[in-house]
C-alpha cells in the first residue's frame, strides 16, 4: 500500500515525488518511456524559477540561453523594451533530469499508463493500491477524467525552430494583434535559430504560417525551412483540483499564468505547498490559493487586454513606449500593481483619458 499514487511524470509529478517521498511512500507512473517527450513547452523561465528549481537539480546543465529582457511588439511591429532576467531552458533535459532525481525517493515505472476500473487503478498490468492519488497528468489527465473534475478550456500552441536574426539575441520578442494571434506569439533566441511560436484558440498552424510571412517585424528574418516543430495544448485558466482523496497538479490543474500560459514556477510552489500539507489536501489548496490566487485573478484580465482591437493596442504600445516595468515580477502579474508601477502607469495612460477606459474595461 503506497501513500501516494502519482500519475505522470514531468516536472509536476516528479517534483511531487521528489518531497514526498522523503517521508512517504510513493509510486510515480509515467505513460511514456522517457519524460519531457513530447515537447510542449517554449522553456522560458524567470530568474527566481531558475533559482527555485537549482534546490531540486542542477537545472544550468538544461539552459539553452540568458535572457536580459524582452521585446513587446503591437500589431503594427513597433514594440516596447523591457529589462528583465530570465533564462531558455531545455525540457528534454529538464524533466528526465527531475525523474532521476524523483527515482532516488520513489519507485518510478515508466511505460506505465494508469487507468481506473471498478473503483480499483491499474499502472500497466498491474494493481496499484494508494491511499491518495495526485494527477500530474496534463490537459488530458485521466485522473481528473476519472473523478469528474471539471475541465479548463485550452488554448492550442504550434512551434517551430527555424534560422533567425533576432534584433538582439539575449532578448525574447512577443507579437501582439489579431492578425497575428488571438492570445500572441513570440521568438525565443537561441544562438543562430529561434523557436518561433503561436498561442491561439484555433488554427494555429494559419496564424504561424501568417506570422512568419507577413508579420511586418519577424518575416524578414526568418530563413530556411523548419529545423523541429513542436505542437501542443495549454490550459486557459484554474480549476479546482481537489476532491477528497485526490488532488490535481500543474496542467491538469491550470496551474499556468493566465496572460502567457507558463507554469514550471507555479508547479513547482505547488508540489512544496502539497508535500508540505500532505496527506490534507484540503490545506494545499488553501495555500495554493493563498499564494497564487490573486495572480490568476489579475493575470486573467492582463489576458483581456490582448483581445483589444489593433488600433487600440498600437495606440497602448505608443503611450508606453518608454515604459520600463519598474519591479515587475515576472511570475507575479500583481506586481504591476505596486505603488510605484501603478503611478507610473496611471501618469503613462492619463495622456490619452479614453485609453484610460479602455484598458480599465478589460481589467476590472
Amino acid at each position: 500500500m503506497y501513500d501516494a499514487l502519482i500519475v505522470g511524470a514531468g516536472p509536476a509529478g516528479s517534483l511531487t515525488a521528489m518531497l514526498l517521498g522523503k517521508r512517504f511512500d510513493v509510486l510515480v507512473a509515467e505513460e511514456h518511456q522517457i519524460a519531457g517527450y513530447p515537447v510542449q513547452c517554449a522553456g522560458l523561465i524567470s530568474d527566481v524559477c531558475y533559482d527555485t528549481y537549482r534546490r531540486y537539480c542542477r537545472i544550468n546543465r538544461a539552459v539553452e540561453n540568458e535572457i536580459d529582457g524582452a521585446f513587446f511588439f503591437s500589431p503594427s511591429g513597433n514594440y516596447i523594451e523591457a529589462i528583465g532576467k530570465a533564462w531558455v531552458i531545455e525540457r528534454k533535459v529538464l524533466d528526465p533530469m527531475l525523474l532521476e532525481k524523483a527515482s532516488e525517493m520513489a519507485d518510478v515505472e515508466v511505460k506505465a499508463k494508469v487507468r481506473f476500473k471498478d473503483g480499483r487503478a491499474y499502472a500497466g498490468c498491474r494493481e496499484v493500491k494508494a491511499n491518495r492519488i495526485v494527477g500530474a497528468d496534463g490537459i488530458s489527465s485521466v485522473v481528473a477524467a476519472e473523478f469528474g473534475f471539471r475541465r479548463p478550456e485550452l488554448f492550442l500552441t504550434v512551434q517551430a525552430e527555424m534560422k533567425f536574426e533576432p534584433l538582439d539575441e539575449h532578448f525574447v520578442e512577443l507579437y501582439f494583434g489579431r492578425r497575428w494571434s488571438d492570445f500572441f506569439a513570440y521568438s525565443i533566441p537561441l544562438g543562430d535559430t529561434a523557436r518561433i511560436g503561436v498561442i491561439c484558440s484555433s488554427d494555429p498552424l494559419s496564424y504561424f504560417k501568417n506570422l512568419v510571412e507577413r508579420h511586418p517585424a519577424l518575416s524578414d528574418r526568418v530563413s530556411g525551412s523548419v529545423i523541429e516543430w513542436n505542437v501542443g495544448a495549454i490550459p486557459s485558466h484554474l480549476v479546482e483540483f481537489v476532491k477528497g482523496e485526490v488532488a490535481l497538479i500543474g496542467d491538469a490543474a491550470g496551474m499556468v499564468k493566465p496572460y502567457t500560459g507558463g507554469g514550471l514556477y507555479y508547479l513547482l510552489r505547488a508540489a512544496e505547498e502539497l508535500s508540505e500539507t500532505f496527506p490534507n489536501f484540503q490545506k494545499y489548496r488553501e495555500l495554493y490559493m493563498r499564494e497564487f490566487g490573486r495572480e490568476h485573478s489579475f493575470g486573467s484580465k492582463i489576458r483581456r487586454l490582448y483581445s483589444m482591437k489593433d488600433e487600440d493596442l498600437d495606440r497602448l504600445f505608443a503611450i508606453m513606449h518608454d515604459f520600463d516595468f519598474p519591479g515587475v515580477h515576472m511570475d507575479r502579474p500583481t506586481s504591476l500593481m505596486g505603488l510605484r508601477s501603478f503611478v507610473k502607469v496611471l501618469w503613462k495612460l492619463l495622456k490619452d483619458p479614453k485609453m484610460v477606459l479602455k484598458v480599465a474595461k478589460q481589467l476590472i
